[in-house]
C-alpha cells in the first residue's frame, strides 16, 4: 500500500510541476485536435443518426397529415344529410359527387370502400361498384377488423414505383365499422422524406473536412445539426399529435434549413386543406351562404340554446316566385345570377348573428334570434329587399320576388322537424294565396 501511495504521490507532483509532454498537450492548439479528432469520430455515427430522425420524423409526420384528412372524410361521409335522411355513405350518387370534388380540390386519389372491399366511391368513376384488388396484404381489410389506421405502399401496373396510402375506418351507427377510406398522400411523404437525401450528402463532406477543420467548426456544425434535428422531431411530434399551428425554425441555411421550410409549408397545407374540408362541408359554393346540412346543424344547437336559456326562435324558409321561368327564357347561368344576387341581398338584411342559408334550388332558409313579432318584420324587409333588387345577367336586368313562410319557437313546435314542417306550410300558404307575401301557419294569421 505504501508503494501504491508513493506512486500516486509522484503522479500527483508531476502533474503539478509539469514536464515536456504535458507542456505540449496543454498548449490549445493540441487540445483543439485532439477534441476535434474525437468529435470527427462521432460526427459520422450523429449523421446517420440526424438523417434516420429526419426520415423517420418526415414519414411520421406525412403518415400524420394523410391519416387526419382521412379521418375528416370519415367523419362527413357517416353524417347524415339532414334530419331523418340517410347518411352520405348510404347515397352513392352524393358520395360519389363529393369524393370527386375532394379529388379535385386536394389533387389527391381517394376511395370509400365497404366491408366487402367493395368500392362506394373513387376519383375515377369508372370504378365505383367494383371489388378492391389493391390490398395484397390485407392492410384495409385489417383496418376494417380492428378499427386500427394503416399506412401502406400500393404498388401495381399504373405505378411501379409504390405510392403511399393510408386507410381508416369508417363508423356508422353505434360506432360499427362499415367501410374505409383510402388517401393517397405520396407527394406530401416524398417531400419530406427526400430532403433527406440532401442532408446525407452534406455529412459525408462534414465528416471529410472535419479532420482539417477546427474543433469549433466541428463542434458548432454537430451541436447545430443536433439541435436543429432535435426542433424538428419535436415539431413533427406537434404536428403528429394535432397541433396544427406548429412551426419550426432552425439555424441553418442549407438542407436542414430547406427540410424545415418543407415542413411549415406542409403545416400551413394541413390548415389550409381543413379549411377546405370544413367550407366545402358547410357553405354553398355558389351563393357563399350555409348549405343545408349546415343549416340543419345550427338550428338544432340554436334551438338547444333557447331551451336552455327560455328564449325565443325563429325560422323563415324562403322560396323564389317563378323562378323556372328564368331558366327556361335565360338559361341556367342566369339562374345562378339570380341565385347569388338574391342571397347576397337578403344577407345584407340580416344581423351578424343571424344565419341564412341556401337549403337546394331555390330556396333558403333564416334563423333569427327572436319572436314572432320581429320574425315577420324581418320576413317584410326581406321579401321588399328582393323584390326592389334588380337581377343582372350580361346585358339583362330581371326582377323576382320571393314567397316566405314565418314559424317560431315555441309557439309552433320545439324541435326542429316540427318547426320545419311548419315553415314549410307556411310557405306554401304564401305560394297558395299569390306569391310575393308573408304568411305564417295555416292555423296563424298571414
Amino acid at each position: 500500500m505504501s508503494a501504491v501511495r508513493r506512486w500516486l504521490a509522484a503522479l500527483a507532483a508531476w502533474w503539478r510541476d509539469g514536464g515536456p509532454l504535458l507542456d505540449r498537450f496543454a498548449r490549445l492548439g493540441p487540445r483543439l485536435i485532439f477534441a476535434f479528432l474525437a468529435v470527427s469520430l462521432l460526427l459520422p455515427l450523429v449523421g446517420l443518426v440526424a438523417v434516420r430522425e429526419q426520415h423517420s420524423a418526415g414519414a411520421r409526420a406525412a403518415q400524420a397529415e394523410g391519416e387526419r384528412v382521412a379521418r375528416h372524410i370519415a367523419h362527413n361521409i357517416v353524417r347524415p344529410l339532414g334530419p331523418g335522411q340517410p347518411r352520405m355513405y348510404q347515397r352513392l350518387d352524393e358520395l360519389q359527387q363529393y369524393i370527386g370534388d375532394l379529388h379535385q380540390d386536394l389533387g389527391r386519389d381517394v376511395e370509400v370502400v365497404d366491408r366487402d372491399l367493395r368500392i362506394l366511391a373513387d376519383a375515377v368513376p369508372g370504378r365505383q361498384g367494383q371489388l378492391l384488388r389493391d390490398d395484397p396484404l390485407g392492410q384495409v381489410a385489417a383496418t376494417m377488423r380492428d378499427g386500427v389506421p394503416r399506412a401502406f405502399t400500393e404498388r401495381g401496373d399504373d405505378y411501379p414505383h409504390g405510392i403511399e396510402v393510408v386507410a381508416v375506418p369508417v363508423r356508422g351507427t353505434k360506432n360499427a365499422i362499415v367501410g374505409a377510406v383510402l388517401l393517397e398522400y405520396t407527394s406530401t411523404y416524398r417531400e419530406l422524406t427526400g430532403a433527406g437525401v440532401h442532408i446525407t450528402r452534406a455529412m459525408a463532406a462534414a465528416s471529410m473536412l472535419g479532420m482539417t477543420a477546427a474543433l469549433v467548426l466541428g463542434y458548432l456544425l454537430a451541436y447545430g445539426i443536433v439541435r436543429d434535428v432535435r426542433r424538428l422531431t419535436r415539431a413533427a411530434d406537434l404536428l403528429a399529435a394535432g397541433h396544427d399551428d406548429v412551426r419550426v425554425a432552425v439555424g441553418s441555411r442549407g438542407e436542414l434549413g430547406r427540410l424545415a421550410a418543407a415542413f411549415n409549408t406542409m403545416a400551413e397545407r394541413i390548415s389550409e386543406q381543413k379549411a377546405m374540408l370544413t367550407d366545402l362541408a358547410t357553405s354553398d359554393p355558389l351563393t357563399g351562404l350555409r348549405n343545408r346540412r349546415s343549416f340543419h346543424a345550427q338550428l338544432e344547437t340554436e334551438l338547444d340554446k333557447a331551451r336552455a336559456l327560455g328564449s325565443a326562435l325563429s325560422v323563415l324558409m324562403l322560396d323564389l316566385d317563378e323562378f323556372k321561368s328564368i331558366n327556361d327564357r335565360y338559361g341556367h347561368l342566369a339562374g345562378d345570377a339570380a341565385l347569388s344576387q338574391v342571397a347576397a341581398a337578403i344577407q345584407q338584411q340580416l344581423r351578424a348573428d343571424d344565419v341564412a342559408a341556401r337549403l337546394g334550388g331555390e330556396e333558403f332558409g333564416v334563423l333569427l334570434h327572436t319572436g314572432s313579432e320581429r320574425a315577420f318584420e324581418v320576413a317584410e324587409r326581406l321579401r321588399a329587399a328582393v323584390a326592389r333588387t334588380p337581377i343582372r345577367y350580361e346585358e339583362l336586368e330581371l326582377s323576382i320576388t320571393v314567397s316566405i313562410g314565418v314559424v317560431s319557437c315555441p309557439v309552433h313546435g320545439q324541435t326542429s322537424a316540427a318547426l320545419l314542417q311548419r315553415a314549410d306550410e307556411a310557405l306554401y300558404r304564401a305560394k297558395r294565396d299569390g306569391r310575393d307575401r308573408v304568411c305564417g301557419p295555416p292555423d296563424a294569421p298571414a
